[in-house]
């Protein structure tokens, strides 16, 4: 059997350098969900709601901790570009490294895996707006992790009693996007 969230890793690395490409912008903060005692394990995932820098970002990161919750998952895979989201949160210093972040979390760990790279504009007439160059990747385990990333994790492992549906529409209703894996036939 497929280890599914390497497997989901590499996608989410290779849909961030497409969106990158394309659009010269970087994705936003998401969070993937599993719940590994289903056959099923993957669920589907949640998309950050835009925000504005300071608190309202770290009020949106913190909120991707809630579907989870009431899902009560078992594992997370939260991905997110890290000058982005650091410069969101208005933190001091300038000139952030850009690299994708992956952290695999489960209940009492998580692994935190770099992604740098480097976005350069495109050449003339390209279709795309940027060209991604990747640089050596790291892991580390149970790292210190960003003061909104900790509140996502602390809201998850709350494990709220709330009706799944209604949570669902409140958060596209926020502006999340609220993603569900699809079963596939004859599985």
């Amino acid at each position: 059997m497929p280890d599914i969230p390497e497997a989901l890793a590499a996608i989410i690395l290779e849909a961030s350098e497409e969106t990158i490409s394309q659009t010269g912008f970087c994705p936003q903060p998401q969070v993937h969900i599993f719940l590994e005692d289903m056959d099923a394990a993957y669920v589907g995932y949640v998309v950050s709601r835009r925000f504005y820098r300071g608190d309202d970002a770290a009020s949106a990161i913190a909120a991707l901790g809630v579907l989870p919750s009431v899902l009560m998952a078992t594992r997370l895979i939260i991905a997110w570009e890290d000058s982005d989201l650091r410069t969101a949160l208005e933190l001091p210093g300038n000139g952030f490294a850009t690299g994708m972040v992956l952290v695999d979390a489960s209940f009492d760990r998580h692994v935190l895996r770099w992604h740098p790279f480097r976005a350069e504009a495109a050449p003339a007439g390209s279709a795309a707006r940027a060209r991604v160059t990747w640089a050596t990747p790291a892991r580390y385990e149970n790292v210190p992790l960003l003061a909104p990333i900790e509140a996502l994790l602390a809201v998850w492992r709350e494990f709220r009693g709330d009706d799944l549906e209604r949570t669902a529409l409140e958060l596209q209703q926020a502006g999340y996007e609220v993603n569900w894996a699809s079963p596939i036939a004859g599985k």
